[in-house]
């Protein structure tokens, strides 16, 4: 539908790094039925994001294309029928979080059943950047639930999936033994997280940090920790992996393919940060004048943390 006025949003007219990313004067959308126009506050951007940026994950839609997923805002306008997922009703003034399409953008309109109003005590830096892996995090769980009984392997454990998931099996009770590089094993080590180094002999490591079987596996990796995994015995139903599919399917092991997104699911997993029970880092906070900059961080794999764009007021 028709626009109101101009706002700035990230584009790209070919797929490669960060230096193609650019900033365009594009329209303010109206809200249609089940919509809502946000006034965009933070967006965090995810290794996907730049995969699709790289074209490793092939885009279909023509150039130039938007970029970003993840959002919180507050709500400037809202189309008819407009109510979240559990039926209440969205108003100007709420300010949610959740996700939508080329979210790295200073307005935008989202389905409203894709969005959430942001839990008290939640920072909107943080609300911004959970959804992607907040639900990623909580499909693996729901896959393989983890106890007290349990000895677990996360890896990574310092990537943002991996230490949701490390720290909410330590509050379980289990024995976390979590990948990490050497920069960030102080910051594994302080969430009651065993840190090993990656690479080869990585079986040997794990047996020797854990003292006893290994019951569960979290993978973000891919070969190399179900490699582990398969030496080490862990029956392949008690193995998650966000990997490729293809290798899962190699060695039988669980995804999180079938995983729907639920912002039900994306409260509680907010709630737990919000409530100060586990934490969630940020590395960095950019204006969207510095989106190349962030992609640019995002790229070294390993920020320590959640990288942000803010571009209200940037």
């Amino acid at each position: 539908m028709g626009g109101m006025a101009d706002q700035r949003a990230v584009q790209y007219d070919q797929t490669g790094g960060p230096e193609v990313l650019r900033l365009a004067d594009v329209p303010v959308p109206t809200p249609g039925e089940g919509r809502a126009l946000l006034e965009v506050r933070a967006v965090g951007i995810n290794p996907y994001d730049a995969k699709v940026l790289s074209g490793r994950v092939p885009g279909t839609t023509p150039f130039p294309r938007g970029i970003g997923s993840d959002v919180a805002g507050v709500v400037t306008a809202v189309g008819p029928d407009a109510t979240y997922a559990d039926g209440t009703p969205v108003t100007v003034g709420d300010t949610v979080f959740g996700w939508g399409m080329n979210t790295l953008r200073e307005r935008l309109v989202v389905r409203t059943s894709s969005v959430a109003p942001v839990p008290a005590g939640l920072p909107l830096s943080i609300a911004g950047a959970l959804a992607t892996p907040g639900l990623a995090a909580a499909a693996c769980w729901d896959a393989v639930p983890v106890s007290a009984e349990d000895v677990v392997l996360v890896s990574p454990a310092s990537g943002t999936v991996g230490f949701l998931l490390s720290q909410w099996a330590v509050r379980a009770g289990a024995q976390v033994i979590g990948t990490t590089s050497r920069a960030n094993s102080e910051r594994v080590r302080d969430a009651g997280i065993t840190p090993v180094a990656y690479g080869p002999g990585l079986a040997e490591r794990v047996t020797a940090a854990a003292g006893r079987p290994l019951t569960a596996v979290f993978d973000s990796v891919g070969r190399e920790t179900l490699d582990a995994a398969a030496e080490l015995g862990v029956p392949p139903q008690r193995v998650v992996t966000l990997a490729d599919d293809d290798v899962a399917a190699e060695f039988g092991v669980r995804t999180t393919a079938a995983a729907t997104r639920s912002t039900a699911r994306l409260v509680e997993v907010a709630a737990t940060i919000a409530s100060g029970e586990v934490m969630f880092p940020v590395a960095a906070v950019f204006g969207l004048d510095r989106v190349a900059e962030a992609f640019a961080l995002l790229e070294t794999g390993h920020p320590g943390g959640k990288i942000v764009v803010a571009p209200a007021g940037s």
